[in-house]
């Protein structure tokens, strides 16, 4: 405690106003006060800021598809819905920059210039808040905003009156993964950022969509919903037209061959189907067929029948690759890279995965 009234004490010194300082120790919000007197620099330049909304130009939106909404009340936002790990960035040479934003649960997550500044969470209530991001900062700054929860919504930034911000340059590469819970990112510390479909992207440099659906498979869907791999290939793969998907799929389908419900010629018949309907669509997309790996009570032995189907589904198409993931989790490492479930990846376990996908996947990409 006394560390932190010494750097609260240090900030004041400096110039920036107590109030900031505590904001950026503590996470809490500021405004700045009406005809205040004797204000400090930076005081002033939060008395005079101009807001970026969501809808100007300036922001670009990536990692989902993101889509103005009206908010009664509010006005104009941008939302992305149904995935995990969209993203927001901006770029400015403002000196402050304050996140607004409206209480829409989960946390957010800023980083700046690539190192995580803000992680905090919201309220639910849709009341405004204001989040400090920059507070007497020089030069031009990346800014980049993620949500941990499936609805991000950006409402705008505060900066400078005369300050300026620009739309990030932006090349890269797509990447859909496309699957059930492990690709939803179940068990990881925060979905958007510990999953192997974002770390993975991460690691490659590619723009990863998140299409994970926990309990689905190619042919399985949840209760009467029409999400199965095949039910949503169209809308979830082939209308992001992206450069790679990765699809990782299986577990779900292993009951429903145990009992009879579905024989392997049907499943792999349906895996098959999936893959030429993207590649016909996207005849220059690469698609990546992963494996199952085992887990406590699934070894690999009891895995292969259906991980033969999934392999010969891939060589029967043009344009796909099978990650093979035999032996890579087993008894040695379960307690390492297995939750407490017995069943889905830690952030351990997430990391290690988006490891094994990378090094397959950076093959086909670098060629």
């Amino acid at each position: 405690m006394n560390v932190i009234r010494n750097r609260k004490k240090t900030l004041c010194k400096v110039g920036i106003s107590c109030c900031i300082a505590a904001s950026l120790l503590a996470g809490c919000q500021y405004k700045a006060q009406p005809g205040a007197q004797n204000s400090s620099p930076a005081q002033n330049q939060i008395a005079e800021k101009r807001l970026i909304e969501a809808t100007s130009p300036e922001w670009l939106y990536t990692n989902g598809s993101w889509n103005k909404v009206n908010v009664s009340g509010w006005g104009d936002v941008m939302r992305s819905e149904e995935q995990y790990g969209s993203r927001a960035q901006i770029e400015t040479d403002s000196p402050l920059a304050i996140l607004k934003q409206r209480g829409i649960g989960g946390n957010v997550i800023v980083t700046v210039d690539g190192k995580e500044a803000v992680n905090r969470g919201l309220g639910t209530t849709g009341e405004a808040e204001e989040i400090p991001i920059l507070s007497n900062s020089t030069g031009w700054h990346h800014i980049e905003i993620i949500f941990s929860n499936r609805t991000s919504e950006i409402d705008g930034i505060l900066i400078s009156k005369n300050a300026k911000a620009r739309k990030p340059e932006y090349n890269k590469k797509k990447l859909v993964v496309i699957g059930h819970s492990y690709a939803e990112g179940y068990n990881a510390s925060n979905f958007a950022l510990r999953s192997f479909t974002a770390l993975v992207g991460d690691i490659l440099g590619l723009e990863s969509i998140n299409k994970g659906i926990g309990r689905t498979d190619i042919n399985v869907a949840v209760g009467a919903a029409k999400n199965s791999g095949l039910d949503r290939v169209q809308t979830d793969v082939i209308g992001l037209k992206p450069d790679y998907v990765l699809s990782v799929f299986g577990y779900n389908v292993l009951s429903d061959i145990s009992v009879g419900r579905m024989t392997h010629k049907q499943y792999q018949d349906d895996y098959t189907k999936f893959i030429k309907a993207i590649n016909d669509a996207l005849p220059q997309t690469h698609v990546f067929a992963s494996g199952i790996a085992s887990v406590p009570g699934r070894p690999d032995e009891s895995l292969k029948p259906v991980n033969d189907d999934i392999k010969n589904a891939c060589a029967s198409a043009s344009n796909c690759t099978f990650i093979d993931l035999a032996g890579k989790l087993n008894q040695s490492n379960y307690d390492k890279y297995i939750a407490y479930d017995g069943i889905h990846p830690n952030d351990a376990g997430h990391k290690f995965l988006a490891e094994q996908y990378a090094k397959v996947m950076s093959e086909v990409i670098k060629k």
